[in-house]
């Protein structure tokens, strides 16, 4: 169901973005997408260095505005910075040059720019008015948050139940697991691997883990069998060690990158995409051309639907579970393919994050140089520009 909310002005606006942001920003540029009068998506990138050249800040713009053209149909343009700076050290909104250099361009590019916002550690305020120099109260954001809360209906999220930006690197971390349990499941990761040539690792796997080699029905049963995300949080969410065994498994099976590719196609559109991809590698190995076999550029963000959120962010959990209690030697593949996951949400800053972590310790990983390299670059998976039908949280502002 598609939930409308109607900003009356800036600061009810403003109270909207971090919900189309997915956490609260801080030290960024959030440039919210509009389709007529209501918004269809929100992209947040890092700001430049306060001191970044005029030549810098164009390129910043061009880049920013490239990727808002992905989006289908987008029209209109609100850009909100985010920064503790503040209004009083400027008599104005900080940043006013990369916010010309920016709504300058749009407007040239033939967008509507509806408004440019700013919010500050001590003001918010607008580039395009003539509003008081030292901005205006925080407050009332605040208090517009609490009164669209109570037009929201009963089983929506709430607008303030959204994470801060220092939560979201938190994300990026894994949390430790018991030392015990740790090492429990690094000795089972570590029987697996001494067997990986041996003529006895199809029987341990067959008899002690209950795998007879269906790689994607064992992907498929760890993101819908049983949820990981508060494992980490309860004592006893592995009391029958069934988790600590598939977190076992699961890493040293992904350690082939076949394998780990076919996971990740199973996580995110499903089975029969695990299956298309293994159908897919045996062509390429065969000398075959792949080039117009559907997925076959699935993992670099080509010529797929958007993946099942509800999926990958379940594999993320499977995947932080493991990687907190196998050997370090095993963690980049499981690392990089967090990265990955979070990358094909559209969260880049947090996939590179997992990606500088995997690099960290095996700087030779070929996906986790691929990713970063695409992440680096900017760029994005394609279906992150496609607009969800019910995507709508908020209308534009009314003058």
């Amino acid at each position: 169901m598609t939930t409308i909310i109607t900003a009356h002005g800036a600061h009810d606006f403003l109270a909207l973005v971090p919900s189309l942001a997915g956490f609260v920003p801080r030290d960024s540029l959030v440039l919210v997408a509009f389709r007529g009068n209501r918004t269809c998506g929100a992209l947040r990138i890092d700001l430049p260095g306060e001191d970044a050249p005029a030549p810098v800040r164009k390129a910043f713009a061009t880049t920013t505005l490239g990727m808002v053209c992905k989006i289908p149909d987008v029209d209109a343009i609100v850009p909100v910075v985010y920064t503790d700076d503040t209004f009083e050290r400027y008599a104005g909104p900080p940043r006013r040059a990369l916010i010309a250099n920016l709504t300058t361009r749009a407007r040239h590019g033939g967008f509507l720019v509806r408004d440019a916002l700013c919010v500050a550690s001590d003001a918010w305020g607008s580039y395009l008015d003539d509003g008081p120099r030292r901005g205006r109260s925080l407050a009332l954001i605040a208090q517009s948050v609490a009164q669209q809360e109570e037009r929201l209906p009963r089983d929506a999220p709430a607008l303030a139940d959204v994470p801060a930006l220092a939560d979201v690197v938190a994300a990026a971390t894994l949390e430790a697991a018991d030392a015990a349990e740790r090492e429990r499941v690094s000795s089972l990761y570590s029987v697996l691997s001494a067997l990986r040539e041996s003529a006895e690792l199809l029987p341990v796997l067959y008899w002690e883990y209950n795998f007879a080699g269906d790689t994607v029905a064992f992907a498929d049963h760890l993101v819908t069998a049983r949820p990981h995300a508060d494992a980490d949080a309860d004592a006893d969410a592995d009391a029958d060690g069934t988790l600590g065994k598939n977190a076992a498994l699961l890493a040293f099976l992904v350690q082939s990158p076949a394998v780990r590719d076919t996971v990740l196609m199973t996580w995110g559109w499903g089975t029969t995409a695990g299956d298309d991809s293994i159908l897919t590698q045996r062509m390429f190995a065969s000398g075959q051309d792949i080039s117009g076999i559907p997925g076959a550029g699935a993992l670099g963000g080509w010529d797929m639907p958007r993946p099942d959120p509800d999926r990958i962010r379940s594999a993320i959990a499977v995947l932080r579970f493991a990687a907190a209690r196998i050997p370090p030697e095993a963690a980049p593949a499981l690392l990089t393919m967090i990265g990955w996951l979070y990358w094909a949400l559209g969260a880049g800053s947090i996939a590179a994050r997992w990606v500088a972590q995997a690099v960290t310790i095996d700087p030779g990983y070929g996906l986790a140089e691929l990713l970063g390299t695409m992440i680096g670059s900017g760029h994005l998976p394609e279906w992150a520009f496609d607009v969800p039908p019910e995507a709508t949280l908020g209308e534009a502002i009314e003058p």
